[in-house]
């Protein structure tokens, strides 16, 4: 950089600075993070040394004051984990708080507040009061076997003063005082504390992970059962069993068996209050006085009968979220803007940035999201932009730093044409897309989906980027025709991955419905929306083979064939049931599937192309199977409707226990309803469902049929079993 324009930047980086530091140090509020502020002041610094003939006395720098392919065996968690929403202001707390209250119809919430350790998940489980095996959190289902690092943890006892069975979950770290001191001995240069205890816990030596001083703090109790009884005297009395009603109560018990939590544990009547504690702890000199990193604050509903009540969505707990700090915000320059096409088609403009390091990483690409977001954001190429890694994960562009132009800098222009296909893109939304279904980019990503969606071990990026180039591959049903000659030219394939990759071919050739339907990435169809339609199709039709699923999906529909035990499409001997013509409507009917994807649905299912498709799948070898649905119980072949509110329990338990008794729920009231389970508030379909005479039960009568205790409200907790615990 030249003197001339050295004298320009150094005067914006002046002005910059000044008004960060008038918000700052004089108004108590940021216009952009402290690491931005921090490090628009280095770069003043070394111009300012450049040239130090420029540096004035009021300059800032011259004042003071005005940011799972592991080879540890896999367990299947006892009860499955999920994962917390994310939250980053007071204005997303009271969003939170207003959603507990309003499901749970009451306007006073107590909420327990916990210090989110900075660390690795881990579940552990205890046996006749051992410990017995440590888990590792995985998808939250089935985890990696970490019981010989856990092991060393210090402050975990193997021993517990009573022989209880417990699967109690939490965090496992490094402490800041001896992630500095691994630092000053080792050679490696590791990003942060995080990062060095996620390494240690999947070490094959456990004498390593004991070298780096793990510690753990637990949080979470599971399916834990309490008998036998404590020896002597525990907490509780005689021979009644622990009680656990809430945070506070789950803390005390882990004090009495001596199992570590963290101690900065509050519980507060106010959601204002919450998010005065919350602010509190996002200030870095708070933080800094801690022994452990944290990077935000858990809120979760204190009562765990109301957690209960409030359940899950299919990711998240809907009792809890975490506050996120601030994440770690640097600038950079935007030297370009590239477009990349996904696999539905969308449009995602994609900034290329001058490498900057943030949260430990280096970022040199970062989204920015659609063309609204650039219109609003008013950025342009060449611009300094600042960057954030989003909840520390995706980095994205905040904004740029206008005072900063050059007047050198370039309108970002969306294109009109696809960059992979040159078809002319859709813009009827507001997502671009492109809808040329024959995009070499959307085939790759939807290649690059199918096998992720359906878990086939070694069928990888690289793997499916090299299969392309060497035109092996067409559509998905193409990876079931390669062999081991296809395979030998790609690079690195050898005799036994090839071997490996051919074996784990052959295993997924078994598919549930769902799983194709997910895998396929079709338009606004996820994974929970792909088993809700495929159970509508076997609810239709029964259990089918492929070849059945492909009349079934033909378009225009024959006359209903009939089949029967022993009976073939050539040849269907014995009438046993007919394919029955499905339609649009019927899936918009469906419970949980709104109009616009059953729309994407239907189109893509009756296409030509994916009736292809699915013919090729038969031809391969593809074979549908079903898991076994639930038969017997009080419900068995009773179709449900379920309307208003319930004291005691959500709908989603409702529903589970309902299905588990072999019911299925519908969502509206009809001639074939066997019976509507009413509660508070019950309006129109209780009116329609005493006109067509169907029996009504209320909750009591749920409870009372079921042989639930009234107290107990849950799926799986009935009088039988009131003795194991499932807490959250």
């Amino acid at each position: 950089m030249n003197k001339k324009d050295a004298e320009l930047r150094i005067k914006q980086l002046r002005k910059k600075i000044l008004e960060a530091n008038q918000a700052y140090f004089n108004e108590n509020r940021e216009i952009f993070s402290e690491s931005v502020r921090d490090q628009l002041k280095k770069e003043l610094i070394s111009l300012e040394t450049q040239y130090p003939d420029l540096i004035t006395p009021d300059s800032p720098t011259q004042r003071v004051g005005a940011p799972l392919t592991s080879k540890l065996p896999k367990i299947p968690h006892k009860s499955r984990k999920f994962s917390l929403a994310d939250i980053f202001n007071a204005e997303e707390a009271r969003e939170f708080d207003a959603r507990v209250k309003r499901f749970l119809k009451t306007e006073q919430i107590d909420y327990s507040c916990e210090l989110k350790i900075d660390g690795i998940n881990v579940t552990i489980w205890y046996e006749n009061g051992k410990f017995s095996r440590a888990i590792s959190r995985g998808d939250g289902k089935i985890g990696e076997d970490i019981t010989h690092t856990i092991r060393t943890c210090k402050n975990l006892p193997l021993q517990l003063p009573y022989d209880i069975d417990l699967e109690v979950s939490g965090e496992c770290f490094i402490a800041k005082q001896n992630f500095a001191k691994i630092l000053e001995k080792s050679r490696e240069n590791f990003a942060n504390s995080r990062n060095l205890t996620a390494g240690t816990v999947r070490q094959l030596d456990p004498q390593i992970a004991a070298e780096r001083y793990l510690q753990v703090f637990l949080y979470t109790l599971g399916k834990s059962n309490f008998l036998p009884l404590p020896r002597g005297e525990g907490w509780g009395e005689g021979n009644k069993k622990f009680k656990i009603k809430n945070q506070s109560d789950l803390f005390n018990f882990f004090d009495q068996v001596g199992l570590p939590h963290e101690s900065d544990f509050q519980v507060f009547d106010d959601i204002e209050k919450v998010i005065k504690f919350c602010e509190q702890w996002s200030d870095k000199k708070s933080r800094e006085k801690l022994w452990y990193d944290i990077d935000g604050i858990v809120i979760k509903v204190h009562d765990f009968d109301l957690r209960k009540r409030l359940g899950y969505t299919a990711k998240t707990a809907k009792y809890a979220v975490a506050w996120k700090f601030p994440a770690e915000e640097k600038y950079t320059k935007l030297l370009d803007v590239h477009f990349q096409v996904g696999r539905t088609g969308a449009i995602t403009p994609v900034g290329i940035l001058e490498p900057v390091e943030i949260a430990g990483s280096t970022v040199s690409r970062a989204t920015l999201h659609n063309s609204d977001e650039i219109s609003r954001k008013k950025i342009k190429i060449g611009d300094t932009v600042i960057v954030r890694k989003a909840g520390d994960i995706i980095p994205e562009i905040l904004e740029p730093l206008t005072d900063l132009r050059t007047g050198e800098e370039q309108e970002i222009k969306f294109p009109r044409n696809c960059p992979e296909c040159g078809e002319i893109l859709d813009n009827s939304e507001k997502i671009t897309r492109c809808l040329n279904p024959n995009c070499p980019a959307r085939h790759r990503e939807n290649l690059l989906y199918f096998a992720k969606t359906l878990k086939i071990d070694g069928l990888g990026e690289k793997t499916i980027e090299a299969l392309l180039e060497l035109d092996l591959i067409h559509s998905p049903v193409d990876f079931w025709k390669l062999d081991q000659f296809d395979l030998v030219q790609l690079p690195g394939f050898k005799f036994k991955k090839v071997e490996n990759l051919l074996m784990s071919l052959e295993k997924r050739k078994k598919l549930q419905l769902w799983e194709i339907f997910a895998g396929l990435g079709i338009r606004l169809v996820g994974t929970e929306n792909a088993k809700i339609l495929a159970n509508f199709f076997r609810g239709k039709f029964g259990e089918f083979t492929m070849a059945e699923f492909l009349e079934i999906i033909k378009l225009p529909h024959p006359t209903p064939l009939l089949l029967g035990e022993g009976a073939s499409r050539e040849n269907p001997a014995v009438p046993r049931k007919a394919v029955a013509k499905f339609s649009l409507d019927q899936l918009i009917a469906i419970d949980g599937i709104g109009e616009k994807v059953a729309e994407s649905f239907y189109q893509f299912l009756t296409s030509q192309r994916t009736q292809k498709l699915f013919k090729e799948f038969k031809e391969v070898g593809v074979e549908l199977v079903w898991e076994k649905e639930t038969t017997g119980g009080i419900f068995s072949g009773k179709k449900i409707v379920i309307t208003g509110s319930f004291a005691g329990i959500s709908r989603d338990e409702l529903k589970k226990i309902i299905v588990q008794n072999g019911g299925k729920v519908s969502s509206s009231v009809s001639s074939a309803t066997d019976l509507l389970l009413a509660g508070e508030k019950a309006g129109s379909k209780l009116k329609k469902a005493e006109e067509l005479g169907i029996e009504i039960w209320n909750e009591e009568k749920f409870y009372r049929e079921l042989g639930m205790e009234n107290s107990h409200r849950g799926a799986g907790h009935g009088a039988k079993n009131s003795e194991n615990l499932s807490l959250f």
